[in-house]
């Protein structure tokens, strides 16, 4: 596969339409993944996946190990989708919740379920939610990233599970 991703990314260098296509059919499955998780909808994913791939393309010659291809698309879809929320009208979360408020039932729910229901937040919410349940960032970083106060972080954690666990009970 490193020989594929690296045959990809000279070819994509030297601006090869096939080269091209061909590091999209790759990584656009696991792109459109990242999107859908913080997208309200199908079209609003789409439109963050071009953002994306563009991005992609414009700094493919700042990749070293070709190798690590995925990883590196991974992370640029990630920072696309945390700065269409940034670019969104902030929002500031004061309440505060219960330590045993915060677990969700997931379990039992197909992973189409669930990403339905994250489409149901608010793109802060399914942001926030992303950024710790699903990337593994801690509360501090998602503060620093979103330029939020940690305790809204928090609180918007809280809300976003709470929301999902309604939506997910009903």
């Amino acid at each position: 596969m490193s020989n594929e991703y690296t045959r990809m990314v000279e070819g994509c260098r030297r601006r090869d339409a096939k080269a091209q296509r061909a590091l999209y059919d790759a990584m656009a499955p696991m792109a459109m993944g990242v999107c859908m998780r913080y997208a309200r909808d199908r079209e609003q994913a789409q439109d963050l996946l071009q953002d994306g791939f563009i991005k992609v393309y414009e700094n493919l010659s700042k990749l070293r190990e070709p190798e690590k291809l995925g990883a590196w698309v991974y992370h640029i879809m990630i920072n696309v989708c945390i700065n269409h929320c940034r670019a969104a009208k902030p929002q500031t979360y004061i309440e505060d919740c219960a330590a045993d408020a915060v677990t969700l039932p997931l379990d039992p729910f197909a992973a189409e379920e669930i990403v339905k229901a994250l489409q149901q937040l608010s793109a802060p919410l399914r942001t926030v939610f992303n950024l710790i349940e699903v990337e593994g960032y801690s509360i501090e970083e998602v503060a620093k990233e979103l330029k939020m106060q940690p305790s809204s972080v928090r609180s918007a954690l809280c809300r976003a599970k709470a929301q999902l666990r309604t939506y997910l009970t009903r």
